[in-house]
């Protein structure tokens, strides 16, 4: 009986691949035979999935920013359904804190750095933060209804405030300026200004 595959786990399998790569030794070492080397594939059968770099790395890019929402719902599931802790399980999230995140964030920072070059990943990766950024907002909006944040706050801006802190933030991290902790505390305190 012919072994049946699972074709979404084979693609996350690459993307997986992709990111460690990435992570490693930077996006241009990703090619599709290192990819299938460190995926432990043949060359045939990652471009079986994935036709080119270009539509790989759009994969990668898709599959990064649903692995990362993924994590911070998780994050808000397991804690309190509070407007803080939703912002802070984001942060949690998106803060390179260990290994993984290091290398999701340089992962990152390199797609974003390719996407000038591919209209598509641009166009993915464009979205992905606007959705983020008006989750943010929608929260901040919520909290200022339910008395949780000053009347005062314009939620465009504070979402904007917030996610450009965390990447700042997540520069210093990737630099050594910063210590992760010192980070999420920073993240901690400003979320603690902007809520009552």
């Amino acid at each position: 009986m012919p072994k049946k595959v699972d074709h979404d786990e084979r693609r996350r399998h690459i993307a997986e691949a992709v990111l460690r790569i990435a992570g490693r030794d930077g996006l241009d070492a990703a090619t599709l035979r290192d990819v299938a080397a460190e995926a432990g594939m043949s060359l045939g059968a990652v471009q079986y999935y994935m036709r080119s770099k270009d539509e790989m790395l759009q994969y990668v890019v898709a599959y990064l920013g649903e692995h990362v929402t993924a994590r911070i719902m998780a994050g808000v599931e397991a804690g309190p359904a509070t407007v803080r802790g939703f912002l802070m399980s984001m942060a949690t999230e998106m803060l390179p804190l260990d290994e993984r995140r290091k290398a999701e964030r340089r992962a990152g920072q390199a797609f974003g750095a390719r996407a000038g070059a591919v209209p598509e990943m641009a166009r993915s990766i464009r979205e992905g933060r606007k959705w983020l950024h008006d989750r943010v907002a929608e929260l901040i909006t919520r909290a200022q209804r339910d008395g949780e944040a000053p009347d005062e706050l314009d939620p465009e801006f504070e979402a904007a405030v917030l996610l450009a802190l965390i990447e700042g933030l997540t520069a210093e991290i990737m630099l050594g300026v910063r210590d992760p902790d010192a980070a999420l505390a920073t993240v901690g305190y400003h979320v603690r200004r902007v809520l009552l």
